[in-house]
């Protein structure tokens, strides 16, 4: 039973213990001070009863219960399950952005609820949450690290709100059981040299649509929100100031963009320059239409199956085609936080993870360059 349920039980039984003539008085000690002295609570019933039940709940109030009854350990004391607790959590999260509440929601409920749902919080151990990873290793390590961030989210709020004493995924035994990496891999120069020299035939609103991407690296859902007023074609540089996603509906939810550094200026280079300007106008540069509205994801899909009838787009997806081009700028500059200004990301040790391939032409030179200073 829960404490309120507890409460609401002997207060039912006070009202069926209550006599109508006897007046019962009784001084009870609940506690002490920190001196020593006893500290008392006066109770008035009109029954011996009643003032026995109210007794009882005074030292449950008081805690002073377990000085005649064994106190059950953690695991023997009822609790809150998670199926209960990771719902009511998932509603608390209102500040976070439409996507991340949409990834929560899948680790939730894919993932979580059927391997712990049933379980009490204050009865899951470390390796209950190794086990539910454990079973779930032919997944990517990033899946796999985010079910157990969003785990570990979970029981740090458990802990705040009193429901359990410690967070069993801070232990340093829990281990993420895949090494599966899906990395994406940049398209070859001459492929995406040959994506470039067949623009041309595309329609004039295909062609800004994958123009944008290819001579800025820019992320999907930047350049889809991408506005003519975030164009200076004066100073030559493109404001990234908004972010287009696609959480749960087929129209867009345009917000800020993903972190602080995503929000930032990139040069305007001559080429792209030249693709956009006879077409400069108000409202979103991509769009389906209506200026006034960013692409339905129905109607982005559509673009990229024209794009890919109508050009040989080499497997590329814009996913690609940004990985390709910040992979390119890695390898031409040893400037990385320039090239992190470029790509929006937070630090630029992601960034070098994700983009610096080694490429096996720019190895031999530097062997060369090497054996003529070693020898």
């Amino acid at each position: 039973m829960t404490r309120q349920e507890i409460h609401a039980y002997l207060d039912n039984l006070i009202d069926e213990a209550k006599g109508e003539n006897m007046k019962e008085r009784r001084q009870v000690i609940i506690g002490y001070h920190d001196d020593g002295t006893p500290i008392y609570k006066n109770l008035k019933a009109s029954s011996q009863d009643e003032m026995n039940i109210k007794i009882v709940k005074a030292f449950i109030e008081s805690g002073r219960i377990w000085n005649y009854v064994d106190k059950p350990t953690e695991e023997e004391k009822p609790g809150i399950t998670m199926k209960f607790y990771a719902t009511e959590w998932l509603s608390r999260k209102r500040k976070v952005k439409e996507t991340t509440l949409v990834n929560y929601k899948l680790y939730v409920n894919s993932y979580i609820i059927p391997a712990l749902g049933n379980k009490p919080l204050n009865q899951i151990k470390t390796s209950d949450i190794q086990k539910l990873l454990d079973s779930h290793k032919d997944k990517a390590k990033k899946t796999l690290s985010e079910i157990k961030a969003c785990i570990t989210q979970i029981m740090k709020y458990a802990v705040g709100d009193g429901i359990i004493i410690r967070n069993p995924c801070e232990s340093m035994d829990l281990t993420i059981p895949s090494d599966i990496c899906h990395e994406r891999e940049a398209l070859p120069l001459d492929e995406y040299k040959d994506i470039i020299a067949n623009m041309v035939k595309l329609s004039s609103k295909d062609r800004i649509f994958l123009s944008i991407f290819i001579y800025t690296g820019m992320r999907r859902g930047e350049g889809l929100a991408l506005k003519w007023e975030d164009i200076d074609f004066t100073a030559n540089e493109i404001n990234i100031r908004r972010n287009a996603t696609y959480p749960s509906t087929n129209a867009a939810i345009v917000t800020t963009p993903k972190t602080k550094a995503g929000t930032r200026t990139i040069p305007l280079n001559s080429t792209l320059r030249e693709i956009l300007l006879p077409h400069r106008a108000e409202g979103y540069v991509i769009h389906a239409g209506d200026p006034l509205n960013p692409l339905t994801i129905t109607q982005f899909k559509s673009i990229i199956k024209r794009i890919n009838r109508t050009i040989n787009m080499h497997g590329a997806t814009l996913h690609t085609i940004r990985h390709s081009f910040l992979t390119y700028a890695v390898g031409e500059t040893t400037d990385y936080k320039t090239v992190q200004g470029l790509s929006g990301h937070a630090d630029v040790f992601t960034l070098m993870n994700r983009y610096a391939h080694p490429q096996q032409e720019k190895m031999r030179e530097l062997s060369v360059r090497l054996d003529k200073i070693l020898s």
